[in-house]
C-alpha cells in the first residue's frame, strides 16, 4: 500500500523518525552530526535527502555543517553521507526525475546541483537574493522557486539552468531582515501558481508561474503582532487533491485551513506552540501539523476545519513527508 509511512525530521532532537499510518512511531535514527533540518523526497519515493545544516539557525549558525544525508526509505537507514565542501549550511532542497538534487546553501548564498549517484557537485549558481532558504519545484519540473529570507523570490529555469526572474515581496522601505523577504513556499498540484508567505505580515502571495508575476495577496486572519526581531516563519501547503491550502505561523501558534480557490475563505485553528511542518496523511481527509517547540503532532480534519487529535512528535519536528 503506498503512502503508509511518514518520515519526519526532528530538528530539535537531531533525529529522523518514522511513523505508520496511525501515527505510531516505528523507528528512530540519530543524526550523525548537527543538525538534521529540511527534507526532500526522490520522485520514486525510495530515497530521502536531509541536510545537515549546523548547530544554529539562519543568521546565527556559528558552526555550519556541509553535508547531505541519503536515506534508504525501505530499510529506514542512512545509505550515504555526501560532503559539499565549502558550500556550508545546506537548507532547502528539491530532487528531480533526472536524479539530481538541488540544494540552496544560505551562508555562501549559492544554489548547487548535486549528483548523489556520483557524489559530485555538477554546477553552482549565485542566488539573486540574500538568504536563499526554501525551495519548491513545479510538477512538470520546468522551474524551481527559491524563497529568500531577505530579498525577492527567485525563479530558476531547469532547462536553461539559470535564474530567469525575481518577484519582489518586500514591504515598502524594508531592505533587510523581517519584511524584506519570504518564508515557506508551495506549488499548486497543477503547477499554475506558487503561494509564498512573506515575512512581513505573513500574507499569502500568489505568483502566476506563466508570467512570474504576483497576481494576488491575501492576509492570513487574524493578524497577530509578533516581535520583528524574531522569526516570522510561516508555511503553506496544498492538500493532495488541491482543494485545500493549509498554512501555519510559527510565531502565532495558529494553523489555517483555506479554500484553495478562495484564499479569503479561512478558518484559523489554535495549535501547540511553534507550528512549522505540514503533511497530508493517506486518508485524504486530514492534515498533520507539527509543533516544533512542543514535540506534538496535531491532526486537523479538513472538512470540519478543526483539530481532532494529537500525537507525540518527538522533541521538535520541522518537516514530514509520506511514502
Amino acid at each position: 500500500m503506498p503512502d503508509e509511512t511518514m518520515i519526519a525530521v526532528d530538528k530539535v532532537g537531531n533525529k529522523i523518525r518514522f511513523y505508520d499510518a496511525d501515527i505510531k512511531e516505528m523507528k528512530v535514527i540519530d543524526g550523525p552530526e548537527p543538525c538534521v533540518h529540511e527534507l526532500a523526497m526522490a520522485p520514486d519515493r525510495r530515497t530521502a535527502y536531509i541536510p545537515l545544516y549546523g548547530d544554529g539557525i539562519y543568521g546565527n549558525n556559528k558552526n555550519p555543517n556541509n553535508k547531505v544525508l541519503v536515506i534508504d526509505l525501505a530499510r529506514q537507514e542512512i545509505a550515504d553521507l555526501i560532503e559539499l565542501g565549502r558550500y556550508v549550511a545546506p537548507h532547502g532542497m528539491v530532487a528531480t526525475r533526472d536524479g539530481r538534487l538541488w540544494v540552496t546553501c544560505d551562508i555562501p548564498n549559492k544554489l548547487i546541483c548535486l549528483n548523489p549517484s556520483t557524489r559530485t557537485i555538477e554546477a553552482v549558481f549565485d542566488n539573486p537574493s540574500k538568504g536563499g532558504h526554501m525551495m519548491v519545484k513545479l510538477s512538470d519540473e520546468s522551474k524551481l522557486y527559491i524563497s529568500a529570507k531577505e530579498g525577492p523570490l527567485g525563479a530558476f529555469d531547469l532547462a536553461r539552468r539559470a535564474y530567469t526572474a525575481t518577484v519582489p515581496l518586500a514591504a515598502p522601505g524594508v531592505a533587510s531582515g523581517n519584511g524584506s523577504g519570504s518564508e515557506g513556499i508551495t506549488s499548486s498540484p497543477d503547477g499554475k501558481r506558487i503561494v509564498v508567505c512573506d515575512n512581513d505580515t505573513t500574507a499569502l502571495r500568489v505568483i502566476d508561474t506563466a508570467t512570474d508575476q504576483e497576481i494576488a495577496r491575501v492576509q492570513l486572519e487574524p493578524f497577530v503582532y509578533t516581535n520583528r526581531k524574531r522569526s516570522r516563519m510561516a508555511k503553506p501547503a496544498f492538500s493532495r487533491d488541491g482543494r485545500h491550502l493549509v498554512a501555519v505561523s510559527y510565531a502565532s501558534a495558529l494553523a489555517w485551513v483555506i479554500d484553495a480557490d478562495d484564499l479569503a475563505d479561512q478558518t484559523a485553528i489554535p495549535v501547540a506552540k511553534g507550528p512549522m511542518g505540514i503533511s497530508f496523511p493517506p486518508d485524504g481527509n486530514s492534515a498533520l501539523v507539527t509543533s516544533h517547540d512542543s514535540g506534538l503532532l496535531t491532526r486537523i480534519d479538513l472538512a470540519a476545519r478543526r483539530a481532532v487529535a494529537a500525537y507525540d512528535g518527538g522533541v521538535g519536528i520541522e518537516v514530514m513527508a509520506w511514502y
